[in-house]
């Protein structure tokens, strides 16, 4: 995909913001993800036998799900100023709820899940390249419409078993998907692309091992 190509699919927005402005804003989505980090490591640790422990009993199954966090990403690289800022951005959040995870994993049980944090880390250093395509997804012909299926179709594998047990946490992942599909797509006719991409992608994960081999054990 050669970069007069990419230009021609959606025309960059160049960021009207000087290293400064760039500076706070990547320490803002560091701290985003450090937070949340804290949150969905706290959440493991509440009991689910009180109202409250039940609410963090479904923020603890969810966070551990790909779904949140691939809505997430997804939503601060469409509404970058450009696809490098939005790796950029991306990039910190990830940094940030990493980072937080396993340090506040370490302060609650005294030791660091060194394989866990390395393997989690060499995923979130893909993320900016997957930023980067996602933020083309707002435009309209057939790359845009698979740089948009990427996202949607991902969550809709993970929520497909919804359907068998109507889980609150699956039926999140829907509910991303579904939100996705309505903001990415800005036309008619790019949702007859996008949709059916989606779907297809969505059943070439699900028929495959392809997840199970990036993420098996995490």
């Amino acid at each position: 995909m050669s970069r007069e190509l990419l230009k021609n699919i959606r025309i960059k927005e160049e960021p009207k913001l000087t290293a400064k402005q760039m500076i706070i804003q990547l320490a803002i989505y560091f701290l985003l993800g450090a937070f949340l980090g804290v949150i969905a490591k706290y959440s493991d640790t509440v009991s689910s036998n009180s109202g409250i422990g039940m609410i963090f009993d479904i923020i603890s199954n969810t966070t551990t799900r790909l779904g949140i966090w691939v809505g997430l990403a997804t939503f601060i690289a469409v509404w970058s100023e450009n696809p490098k800022v939005a790796a950029f951005k991306v990039f910190g959040f990830f940094a940030g709820l990493l980072i937080a995870y396993y340090i506040y994993s370490q302060m609650l049980f005294g030791f660091f899940p060194t394989y866990y944090f390395l393997r989690w880390g060499a995923i979130a250093l893909v993320s900016p390249l997957a930023a980067y395509i996602v933020w083309f997804s707002r435009r309209e012909g057939g790359i845009s419409a698979i740089c948009a299926a990427l996202p949607i179709g991902l969550l809709l594998e993970q929520g497909a078993p919804f359907f068998y047990g109507y889980s609150v946490v699956l039926g999140f992942d829907l509910f991303i998907a579904i939100l996705l599909l309505v903001i990415l797509p800005k036309s008619k006719i790019q949702y007859l692309l996008v949709v059916p991409l989606s779907i297809l992608l969505a059943f070439i994960l699900r028929s495959s091992n392809i997840l199970l081999y990036l993420f098996g054990g995490l």
